[in-house]
């Protein structure tokens, strides 16, 4: 197997790393905030659907902030760079459609969002 090679299956691997690190950490932030307020508090307070929706189409955008500086300390190669770029990409997306999901709930009623999309949401509208 070629150097280059190596190189950018290790950089897919670091960025894929990257991205399964951030949905990991917003599961398990959701998951800490839904165990230490309950499912009555989640309940009891509706989600903020309109100001959230917003919230996830900015950090949407917000994932690239620093690209330039990243591709700089990290991005030596450009199979470094290209990884960065597909793992930003993908966060990027997520939040894009939780955002349409989101704005969604608010034509149809909330019953079209998952539990964690709420809790997520509702993190995000706080």
């Amino acid at each position: 197997m070629g150097v280059r090679k190596r190189i950018f299956t290790l950089s897919a691997a670091i960025g894929t790393g990257l991205v399964i690190i951030a949905v990991g950490l917003i599961l398990w932030s959701t998951t800490l905030s839904s165990a230490s307020q309950g499912q009555t508090k989640l309940q009891q307070e509706p989600v903020q659907l309109e100001q959230a929706a917003d919230q996830a189409a900015d950090l949407s955008k917000d994932v690239y902030n620093g690209l330039d500086t990243t591709k700089k300390i990290i991005g030596k190669t450009e199979a470094r760079n290209q990884a960065i770029e597909t793992g930003r990409e993908a966060a990027s997306q997520k939040l894009e459609e939780l955002s349409d999901r989101a704005r969604q709930a608010e034509i149809h009623g909330d019953d079209v969002l998952s539990a964690t999309d709420k809790r997520v949401l509702k993190h995000m509208s706080e």
